[in-house]
């Protein structure tokens, strides 16, 4: 049965897999002319977009503790107030929507500039991990780091406040802050 399956899915992907390269090329294209939108509409100093909403487990750390810390390096989205982003953030509500596809809120999205280099195996590593199936196929280094903090702050609400503090951390470091981290 197994044997059946490949036998008729590998010719499949073969003659589908220049479709599915062109797709997830598309992706990539548009994704960064939105980048670059972005940049064209914030100045460079505007590093990303931190998404977040007005969850009681998370407004109050969020609005006291990042928000002044951030001095306008990431452009703030309020998840809750998400009906108006298209008339207000255009750019930033469709780089949202590509990139923040799970535990997106709160996240941070960093832009980073393109690094040269590198090491490939690592590079393809890291595609792996992510389930990134153009890396996989041709590894790159990625523009975009996204720091995920729904997880970390459910455990911070049942006391466990490590994945927290380290998420942070990761945040500082990504918008070079780490000396207060």
């Amino acid at each position: 049965m197994r044997a059946g399956c490949l036998v008729i899915a590998l010719p499949l992907l073969i003659v589908l897999s220049p479709v599915i390269a062109l797709v997830l090329a598309w992706k990539e294209i548009s994704r960064r002319a939105l980048e670059r939108e972005f940049t064209r509409r914030h100045g460079p100093d505007v590093r990303g977009m931190l998404v977040y909403s007005n969850s009681p487990n998370w407004q109050v750390h969020v609005e006291r503790e990042w928000i002044p810390r951030l001095r306008g390096r990431l452009v703030v989205m309020n998840w809750s107030e998400r009906a108006r982003w298209d008339r207000d953030h255009p750019v930033e509500s469709k780089l949202f929507r590509q990139l923040g596809d799970r535990d997106f809120n709160p996240a941070a999205i960093i832009f980073r500039p393109p690094a040269t280099g590198g090491r490939p195996f690592r590079r393809w590593l890291r595609a792996v991990r992510e389930l990134d199936p153009v890396g996989v196929l041709a590894p790159y280094q990625s523009r975009v780091d996204v720091v995920r903090f729904f997880r970390p702050f459910r455990d911070y609400k049942h006391g466990r406040e490590h994945a927290l503090r380290a998420a942070e951390r990761r945040l500082w470091v990504l918008l070079g802050d780490e000396e207060r981290s």
